[in-house]
């Protein structure tokens, strides 16, 4: 997918809102209890608005971060859009 579809692009806001539930199932039903917390912590360390919003943040406020994010590159770096 990475290589023949997505390629240097970043997904849209679309893709990621439909990938929301689904990341967050993912992680909140994970077999180890580590999952979770490695997921915020990385989440936190790659996007520092993360650490505005909450000590604690939750999944919603890590989309809201990566959303912001994805934003944020599209503006600044020019970054396109994968779409399809």
């Amino acid at each position: 997918m990475n290589q023949r579809q997505k390629r240097d692009r970043l997904p849209s806001t679309a893709r990621l809102q439909a990938a929301q539930d689904r990341v967050q199932a993912a992680y909140l039903q994970a077999l180890n209890p580590l999952l979770p917390v490695r997921f915020t912590q990385e989440a936190c360390a790659s996007l520092p608005e993360l650490l505005s919003m909450a000590d604690a943040p939750s999944l919603d406020d890590c989309f809201t971060a990566i959303l912001l994010q994805q934003v944020r590159l599209k503006h600044d770096q020019q970054v396109p859009e994968w779409r399809d």
